[in-house]
């Protein structure tokens, strides 16, 4: 990627340019052939520049190389970056190195860290996995996770399959649940099946409800066909 200080570039083709007649906008052969070596174009003629202007040709192209580097683009040429150029996109590298090793994104080089912040991204990647674990949510490395966190882990899963039971979304293992709970999920499906029922849905199983709740079903079905009988056509 070429970055080009747009600003910079058409003040100094303006600068060296010979201004057109009031009558025309065509510009000069000049002005043109430096528009093309300040924007990289193939149809650049450095030959056909002033001495000032390849100098300034040359601080563009360089600083474009710079952040080339810099942002750790592919046109970076590391061979034409200065000493102190060259520090500073190896400092920038292992800056976004550490951060993507913090935030467990992106391409981490371990070998790049000292012995400090390898420590604090080993220990982040332990939280990162223990919230993991504890969310039922991706990959969870039962590995890493001390006893005090297995148990945590086993309890947050055990939750997750109760509320997936209670809600009747998700995958629900009964198998997983005390007596007590499997009782609980029985009241709330079938408070479920009963609110679909009444409101006349599709996911209503008439199966599943008692002769108390049939007649209530009824009742209400009656009722909004009334209803409807009474609407105007």
């Amino acid at each position: 990627m070429r970055i080009c200080r747009w600003i910079f570039c058409l003040a100094f083709a303006a600068s060296f340019a010979p201004l057109p007649a009031a009558s025309q906008n065509i510009p000069s052969p000049h002005a043109e052939n430096l528009q093309n070596c300040l924007e990289g174009f193939a149809d650049c003629n450095l030959a056909r520049l002033r001495p000032q202007e390849k100098q300034a040709i040359q601080s563009i192209k360089q600083e474009n190389n710079f952040m080339d580097c810099f942002h750790g683009y592919s046109d970076c040429d590391q061979k034409k970056l200065t000493v102190g150029q060259q520090q500073e996109v190896a400092d920038a590298r292992r800056i976004q190195n550490l951060q993507n090793c913090i935030d467990g994104l992106g391409e981490c080089n371990t070998a790049l860290l000292n012995d400090a912040d390898r420590h604090e991204v080993a220990l982040l990647a332990r939280v990162r996995n223990l919230q993991t674990c504890l969310d039922g949510v991706g990959d969870c490395n039962q590995a890493q996770l001390n006893d005090d966190e297995k148990r945590q882990a086993a309890d947050a899963k055990h939750f997750h399959n109760l509320e997936d039971c209670l809600e009747g979304l998700g995958e629900c293992d009964r198998a997983q649940l005390s007596s007590e709970e499997q009782q609980d999920v029985a009241r709330a499906t079938d408070s479920r099946n009963l609110k679909e029922c009444l409101g006349s849905s599709d996911l209503c199983d008439p199966s599943n409800l008692t002769p108390a709740e049939r007649q209530e079903v009824a009742v209400a079905t009656q009722a909004t066909q009334n209803q409807d009988r009474k609407l105007p056509n």
